[in-house]
């Protein structure tokens, strides 16, 4: 196994919301593997990522990629895309995905009133500024940037890409995502609703300006950056018809999507691990 050199973040500067002067003026070397754990990109404390930075990485062909786990707007962790604090687990992404630059991060979680819709979003909009910000110190291609999302996840990385259109952003992957909250509220299961209704702060009735606001497929236009969804056919939090809507938005605004639907229900089943990480590996080519 390489050696793997690991910074922590113990000063209380690097704790500071944005950067200071003298945090811009890093250059971090290349000549071997960084981690970067619970880097501040704003001021709540769930505002933290993980950082992965592979040796021989410059600013030109290294590629960013962003990690937004799911756990229903009400739960998860930055860990849950194998925590690269594991050593076991920084081997398989570095295998996996060689040569990308990964950011694995955190957001407010809806477990009270202040941190329901839109501080996800936000939080999300923070976070890319930092990685944009910062690309140069981090030596990596701030322009080459694709986003990955799980469940809430997927929702938190379709809505940045489609509300905040940059050439920047060259990809999303949403992996069981929900893109029409509405539709969500109505098709999904009980569970669905509740969880809604959670992070939304009330049903689609009483919170209508906020569910639209909320929803991908609302914002569906002709964008530089592709897309990749994955979605279980048997999904019964999450049904399959939230993709397909996307779907067809997509196409009709000349968007390129790929999609990947196979047996089964929320996220990937074991079976279907191995074809999804190759169709993942694939578009980020």
């Amino acid at each position: 196994m390489k050696q793997l050199t690991f910074i922590m973040t113990v000063m209380l500067s690097l704790h500071l919301w944005g950067c200071s002067k003298s945090e811009e003026e890093i250059v971090y070397p290349t000549h071997t593997d960084l981690i970067l754990a619970d880097i501040a990109y704003g001021p709540h404390e769930q505002n933290k990522m993980d950082i992965l930075l592979p040796a021989g990485r410059d600013a030109t062909t290294t590629k960013v990629l962003v990690l937004i786990h799911g756990g229903g707007w009400i739960a998860g962790d930055k860990s849950d895309f194998n925590s690269i604090l594991d050593t076991e687990n920084i081997e398989y992404l570095k295998k996996e995905f060689p040569d990308m630059a990964l950011f694995l991060l955190n957001y407010r979680l809806a477990l009270s009133t202040d941190s329901q819709y839109p501080a996800a979003e936000n939080d999300i909009k923070a976070a890319m500024d930092f990685i944009y910000r910062q690309a140069e110190a981090y030596q990596v291609n701030g322009n080459a940037v694709y986003l990955l999302g799980g469940s809430a996840g997927a929702h938190l990385a379709a809505l940045y890409a489609l509300k905040s259109p940059t050439d920047r952003i060259k990809g999303v992957i949403g992996i069981s995502g929900p893109y029409d909250l509405p539709m969500l509220y109505l098709d999904g299961n009980d569970e669905s609703r509740n969880i809604l209704r959670t992070f939304m702060g009330g049903t689609p009735q009483k919170q209508g300006f906020q569910y639209f606001n909320a929803s991908p497929y609302n914002f569906v236009h002709p964008v530089p950056t592709k897309f990749l969804l994955l979605h279980g056919r048997q999904d019964k939090l999450v049904p399959l018809s939230q993709a397909q809507k996307l779907e067809a938005a997509l196409k009709e605004e000349g968007v390129e999507v790929k999609t990947y639907y196979y047996d089964g229900e929320h996220g990937i089943p074991p079976q279907h691990i191995g074809q999804s990480i190759e169709e993942i590996k694939k578009f980020l080519k």
